[in-house]
């Protein structure tokens, strides 16, 4: 029998070793910190360039999962609904001293980017808003009810849809209506994605008051021909003008992102969008796959007439955001994060603890993560549960005393298993022997003998190296990152199994 681990306590880099290594590196003199930033912009010049051929582009850039859960969406059923959730958050309840990752989502934008995915509402008239949030105050509370003595928050995050659409009163209601069911721990990640085109310095104000460290904003490219063809028309100076006030209001961290493969980007004009962000410096920036699925996002077919980078000419795009961050003394985190040396990310990278959650890149060591609001994914007492798309229906679950839920999936042991050793490649590029079999019981030769067969492509390929305490990928190798976690997706090997997913590189 497996021994499989989901609470939090049974994590590597726990709470208190978090607390002992960020210690330590504040405790760290001038001298020490400047060595080791150093070091790392050393090795990021050194690591900037890696040789990606049109062969192995050929061969490897395909369909395939972002693993940003595993089991991925496809999977999930559609008879999981209100009781299964309830038997989840029941057993969740049971960690009553275990932290808890929150995240709330507010979908409303004043207009539609045409790139996106994301589940939103377009409208201007805020009271739309309201409403929602009168609905969504319902979801929070029948939760905390379930959870009961399970309180402590150490990330929480508002994604969208544009959070900022909300005005101030309403930022500040939410938030006190969240403070009013959970604890906010005093040392708690509490992040915001924003749309500069909207935010005020006044609601950077009020969200900092409130305790927001990090804040998140979409940049996507600050070429104006690209902005027109992506309907986002976003200046720089706006941009430069959010981080400006972010910094002024004492913000803990300030993110970008980017998105490359997007209509009408060429090499030029792409190298002066990051060489404006490099001027900028937000600590972290995320540069995306953009993922064109008109048959399943209708309103990118808006965008069909005008070119875009594919195969090596897009990838060419990432190689050189990749090797332009790094020369300026950025790490490359994950498969397409990038943070500075003395960021929290790069010191989790180091200890090889850094996790990933439907939030992102994290170092918040939470196994449970609550979701409230139209679409929003939780991941919480060992299910993955997606909540109603639609407000209606939403709406009409909450009206009737239900969970919200659309959709869902419990973990088997194996699923378990699998997902840790995802994340482990995904986050950390490196997978332990020894704490997997410490962690499940479970030998990695016996249990993955048919995934090491298969690995030896990679092998070959100088993807991925085997060592005696467990498997590295190499610089090669964590481009292609989610080619190598797909060896280990159980799911994709089932006949008929879902292929709609966005390319790898």
């Amino acid at each position: 029998m497996l021994r499989v681990a989901w609470r939090s306590s049974q994590l590597a880099g726990g709470v208190h070793e978090r607390r002992a290594a960020m210690y330590t590196w504040v405790c760290m003199e001038s001298r020490e910190v400047n060595a080791i930033i150093e070091k790392s912009s050393e090795q990021g010049r050194k690591d900037s360039t890696v040789e990606v051929t049109p062969e192995l582009l050929a061969k490897y850039d395909k369909p395939g999962p972002r693993y940003v859960s595993y089991p991925m969406a496809p999977e999930w059923r559609a008879d999981f609904g209100d009781s299964e959730y309830r038997v989840a958050l029941k057993r969740a309840s049971e960690a009553a001293a275990e932290p808890l990752s929150v995240y709330v989502h507010l979908p409303f934008c004043w207009q539609r980017c045409l790139f996106c995915g994301c589940n939103v509402i377009i409208s201007k008239r805020q009271d739309v808003s309201q409403k929602y949030l009168d609905y969504l105050y319902r979801e929070i509370a029948m939760t905390a009810a379930i959870l009961g003595d399970r309180k402590t928050v150490k990330q929480l995050h508002w994604g969208g849809g544009t959070p900022t659409y909300l005005t101030v009163a309403q930022i500040e209601e939410l938030h006190d209506r969240l403070a009013e069911f959970f604890d906010i721990a005093p040392d708690a990640e509490v992040a915001i994605e924003v749309d500069p085109r909207i935010t005020t310095r006044e609601q950077l104000a009020k969200l900092r008051e409130l305790g927001f460290n990090r804040v998140s904003m979409g940049v996507q490219d600050l070429d104006p021909a690209v902005q027109k063809a992506i309907g986002r028309n976003q200046s720089e100076a706006e941009t430069r003008a959010i981080f400006a006030w972010c910094r002024e209001l004492g913000f803990s961290g300030a993110n970008m992102d980017l998105i490359y493969g997007l209509p009408l980007q060429t090499v030029a004009t792409w190298e002066r969008s990051i060489r404006a962000a490099i001027d900028i410096r937000p600590d972290r920036l995320a540069v995306y796959n953009y993922a064109h699925i008109p048959s399943k996002i209708k309103h990118q077919r808006r965008m069909e007439t005008f070119e875009r980078p594919q195969g090596p000419v897009k990838y060419d795009l990432f190689a050189l955001a990749r090797r332009l961050f790094m020369e300026a003394g950025y790490r490359a985190i994950g498969m397409d994060h990038f943070a500075l040396p003395e960021d929290e990310l790069s010191i989790a990278m180091d200890q090889r603890r850094l996790h990933r959650n439907f939030m992102g890149y994290t170092v918040v060591p939470a196994a449970d993560m609550v979701a409230f609001g139209v679409s929003a994914i939780g991941e919480v007492g060992g299910v993955y549960a997606q909540n109603e798309k639609r407000p209606v229906m939403y709406y009409k679950a909450l009206d009737e005393g239900r969970f919200p839920t659309l959709c869902g999936i419990e973990l088997s042991e194996d699923d378990t298993v699998r997902r840790w050793v995802i994340r482990q490649l995904m986050c950390n590029f490196y997978l332990s022997f020894a704490e997997l079999e410490e962690r499940f019981g479970v030998h990695y030769d016996t249990y993955f003998a048919r995934e090491e067969a298969d690995l030896a492509d990679f092998y070959a390929e100088a993807f991925v190296e085997r060592r005696e305490d467990g498997l590295h990928a190499l610089p090669l190798g964590q481009v292609f990152i989610r080619n190598v976690c797909m060896v280990f997706d159980a799911y994709l090997r089932k006949p008929g199994h879902f292929t709609n997913f966005s390319r790898t590189v």
